[in-house]
């Protein structure tokens, strides 16, 4: 790949390899680089944010005293585009707590909302429809009710509404609150509460039951997705994978995080009143703690470092590749942010991104994926951008080579993005924060690629000055540039919170279908495993 001059450094080579550092590994390593952004003050109560899917750039931001406005263009429209805050309970945890858009928005106009009522605090799921005549407001004659709870106490009411990737509502329900959900609903089938619950809203007026539903036949209520949950505040699903991923709030001990694959799930029981987080409660109510028919959360903390979490989602926006593919999270209480994601064995690590100092209350994404959450504190709601300063190295697909590519210089990524080459290089998505020249542990990583008509079609990394030095004598390759400059692994493992980038080869029949790539995602890792590429291991650490 020839996109700029000094790309191909020769002369420089025997200079370069001997520069490489020493790995020191008592050296700081520094968070991922990644800040925040103002988007926007004025936005007091905020419980939610989310886009319509129907293409256009704007959000629609949630006001817990019953109210959705409109964000376009960096600004909340003055009138709001749904006011329900006469038949709202507003307080505490009460209110207008979710809002989903019908997969179908663009074209029937259909969204539903989750509100504690007035008078009572039941919770009701009711649909509206957007104006005829007017895009920017609902019509408040629409408004027909689907399901009506209950509510004992006036906290967890839950509140979260998403529509799934198989197409059905699901619904975000506490455990009634008070506190050790002292009538033990969560692990009563019989009861709504604490739990998900999934209808089909459009297979029957008010809804049908999807036939995956754990008690469709009987048994239980038949709304029932999953139980055992004490009050789950966010979830949502990955946009790409489908995977769903639930932040439910603890009692006195431990926020958890609990995860389902893309189509499974149904009667997962989360183990709450029994458990919390990992910990047995000693409520009993259910099955023994830590019996098989709990599926333990995939992340907890403690409150040593918060009191109550609120679920994120999944990083698929553009303007932050080093955050593509992590699960992100945050605790109310405390204003810390984690990002986590699999590492290449299949485990979960998780580390803090940001201390932001906010009462975060909700993340939300925007049409492109990019990532906001409200700060109830200051009625503000911000978003997660790069830290312009801070080099990364991007990853690039060539669909018809079947060909990866890394690069961290900002001339080249300029040109690959601006159709360089026929426009043939599209990101990929993923990257990874590379070390600056001046910081001590770090060696220079040597970029090859194979030599025309002769030697692999593929794009070669390597930080061993050995192998460096062969590759560079080598007729089958073509030393390109240092590339950037990355610690290196000991023990095929990387000192945290040092982030492993791996290595895949795919093991082809001929020479010249060779290629490999290098990720630090740990889900492409295994996957790509399961597809038959060797996995061989950790190649480097990233920033």
């Amino acid at each position: 790949m020839r996109l700029r001059g000094c790309l191909f450094l020769h002369g420089f080579l025997v200079a370069a390899l001997a520069s490489l550092a020493a790995l020191l590994a008592n050296a700081a390593i520094a968070a991922l680089p990644v800040k925040s952004e103002l988007v926007i003050g004025g936005a007091a109560n905020t419980v939610d944010i989310v886009q319509a899917g129907d293409g256009s750039a704007q959000l629609y931001v949630v006001d817990q005293a019953g109210r959705i406005r409109i964000l376009r263009g960096g600004a909340l429209l003055a009138t709001p585009f749904l006011d329900i805050s006469s038949l709202v309970t507003f307080g505490g945890e009460q209110g207008l707590l979710g809002v989903a858009f019908h997969p179908q928005f663009a074209s029937n106009g259909k969204f539903y909302i989750d509100y504690t009522r007035a008078g009572d605090g039941a919770t009701v799921i009711a649909s509206f429809r957007v104006s005829a005549i007017d895009h920017d407001r609902a019509d408040p004659a629409s408004r027909s009710e689907l399901l009506t709870i209950a509510q004992p106490y006036a906290n967890h009411n839950g509140g979260a509404l998403r529509f799934g990737p198989d197409g059905y509502l699901y619904i975000g329900m506490g455990d009634g609150g008070s506190g050790n959900d002292p009538e033990n609903r969560a692990q009563n089938p019989q009861e709504l509460l604490g739990k998900i619950l999934r209808i089909d809203v459009d297979g029957a007026v008010p809804y049908a039951i999807p036939p995956g539903n754990p008690f469709a036949a009987g048994g239980g209520r038949r709304e029932i997705f999953a139980t055992g949950l004490r009050n789950p505040w966010r979830f949502g699903f990955d946009r790409v994978t489908g995977d769903f991923y639930i932040g439910d709030v603890g009692q006195n001990a431990v926020e958890e995080i609990d995860f389902l694959p893309k189509g499974q799930g149904a009667g997962t029981n989360f183990g709450w009143r029994v458990m919390e987080g990992n910990l047995c409660t000693n409520l009993g109510g259910g099955p023994q703690c830590g019996a098989a028919a709990f599926t333990p959360p995939i992340l907890t903390y403690d409150h040593g470092q918060g009191c109550s979490v609120t679920g994120g989602g999944v990083y698929r926006g553009r303007k932050v590749p080093v955050l593509y593919g992590r699960y992100l999270y945050a605790d109310y209480c405390s204003g810390r942010m984690w990002a986590a994601a699999r590492d290449g064995n299949g485990v979960w690590q998780t580390e803090v991104l940001l201390e932001t100092g906010h009462q975060i209350g909700t993340f939300g994404e925007d049409g492109d994926g990019e990532v906001y959450w409200a700060d109830l504190r200051n009625g503000a709601i911000h978003r997660l951008i790069a830290d312009p300063a801070a080099p990364i190295a991007i990853e690039y697909f060539n669909a018809a080579l079947g060909h990866y590519f890394l690069t961290a210089f900002p001339e080249e990524a300029a040109a690959l993005d601006g159709g360089a080459l026929a426009g043939a290089w599209k990101r990929t998505g993923h990257a990874f924060a590379v070390w600056s020249a001046n910081e001590f542990g770090t060696v220079d990583v040597c970029r090859f690629f194979g030599k025309p008509g002769v030697g692999p079609n593929s794009h070669f990394y390597s930080g061993n000055p050995q192998e460096c030095a062969k590759l560079a004598t080598s007729p089958l390759w073509v030393f390109e540039a240092i590339g950037f400059r990355m610690r290196m692994p000991a023990n095929d493992a990387c000192s945290p919170p040092a982030r492993p980038v791996y290595r895949l080869y795919n093991n082809p029949a001929t020479l010249a279908q060779v290629n490999h790539r290098f990720t630090v995602d740990g889900t492409t890792y295994n996957a790509m495993r399961g597809a038959g590429w060797i996995g061989e291991g950790v190649a480097f650490c990233a920033k």
